[in-house]
């Protein structure tokens, strides 16, 4: 294979995720995850099943790539586990932000699927990115007081909860405010 068909191969090879995960969180805006086909996600994306099917097996593995790609635009690392100590505060700084850049979307993808599968889906990656946070840190010498199970499921609902309290308040929320408040509840400094 020549360099200039490689290059195009590679170019039409990230069309089609963006294409992809674009509609699907398009699509999340307005229908619950579980109610949404791959019909109506080739058909809104553009793409035919056929090459959907060259990527990805379902549209729970086309998920599971969209938010990996999320959380590593948001630069997550081994910090993703701290909330002590300002340690925490750049993800939390980065992850509001990028909430807040398309807003409106994230919250109606979030009212939407608030009920559904989508949340579970979204805690049980949550879960998984910071069970390998946490393998990272024990490598360097670092370990838990408490249960990595219990560590990571409460931090995972911490994430989520604290997303959709941002989301859904309905009073403008200055995000360098939010991400203060957040750093504060994790130092416990409630008053």
């Amino acid at each position: 294979m020549n360099a200039s068909k490689e290059k195009k191969e590679k170019i039409s090879t990230r069309r089609t995720y963006l294409l992809l995960s674009r509609s699907l969180f398009r699509l999340l805006e307005d229908t619950p995850f579980e109610k949404i086909s791959l019909i109506q996600l080739c058909d809104h994306s553009m793409v035919p099943r056929s090459t959907f099917y060259r990527y990805f097996e379902d549209k729970y593995d086309l998920l599971y790539y969209s938010l990996q790609t999320f959380f590593e635009e948001a630069d997550q690392n081994k910090d993703l586990i701290y909330l002590k100590d300002g340690k925490g505060r750049k993800f939390v700084t980065k992850l509001i932000h990028t909430l807040d850049q398309n807003r409106d979307s994230f919250r109606k993808i979030c009212l939407t699927n608030k009920n559904g599968v989508f949340m579970d889906i979204l805690r049980d990656y949550l879960i998984q990115l910071l069970d390998e946070k946490t393998e990272e840190l024990k490598k360097d010498g670092c370990s838990l007081q408490i249960s990595q199970p219990v560590f990571t499921y409460l931090l995972a609902d911490l994430y989520i909860s604290m997303a959709k309290c941002y989301l859904e308040s309905d009073e403008p929320y200055p995000a360098e405010r939010f991400v203060d408040d957040v750093c504060l509840f994790a130092e416990r400094e409630f008053f």
